[in-house]
């Protein structure tokens, strides 16, 4: 998969800027049922609202569970979070051989990630603002995470990258 360039793709390219973020979801919801194991659920999900009278912080706000709240937004390249958290990050470990180097389930995998990080480029400019969320809760939120915020064309955006163990 790799060398591949997904954003050349006829589906990527030409696909309406509307029906993208369905698509995001879709490829995040097969990404998770890919990596999840008996104690390894992962949660990848993709949210959005306009932009806010109270800027950034409130909007995010309006996106997390009730119980939890904005601790941090530190600034990022969107692409770079993206590449470094998928799917490295949530790949199970009790099953090393599957998961290394050429296994045809880290090639699905890595396609996967790389299909989304395409599909997103469609929503977010390379130079998009964003911010890596780190969130303070009440409650349970995740075992680890990866919380990205995008700021692109008046909307606010949440990929949330989460997993539990």
């Amino acid at each position: 998969m790799t060398g591949f360039d997904w954003a050349a793709l006829s589906a990527a390219r030409n696909a309406r800027v509307d029906a993208v973020p369905d698509m995001v979801r879709h490829a995040l919801k097969v990404l998770e049922d890919l990596l999840e194991e008996a104690d390894h659920a992962c949660t990848f999900t993709l949210d959005d609202v306009p932009l806010g009278p109270g800027g950034v912080p409130a909007s995010v706000q309006a996106l997390l569970p009730r119980d939890c709240t904005v601790a941090g937004l530190a600034p990022v390249g969107w692409s770079t979070v993206v590449g470094a958290a998928l799917p490295g990050f949530f790949v199970p470990t009790r099953q090393p051989d599957a998961w290394a180097g050429p296994a045809a389930p880290r090639a699905v995998a890595d396609g996967l990630a790389a299909w989304v990080t395409a599909l997103l480029s469609r929503l977010w400019p390379a130079n998009a603002e964003a911010w890596e969320l780190t969130v303070q809760c009440d409650g349970w939120y995740e075992g680890a995470y990866v919380d990205l915020v995008v700021l692109a064309d008046g909307r606010v955006w949440l990929l949330h990258l989460g997993v539990s163990d």
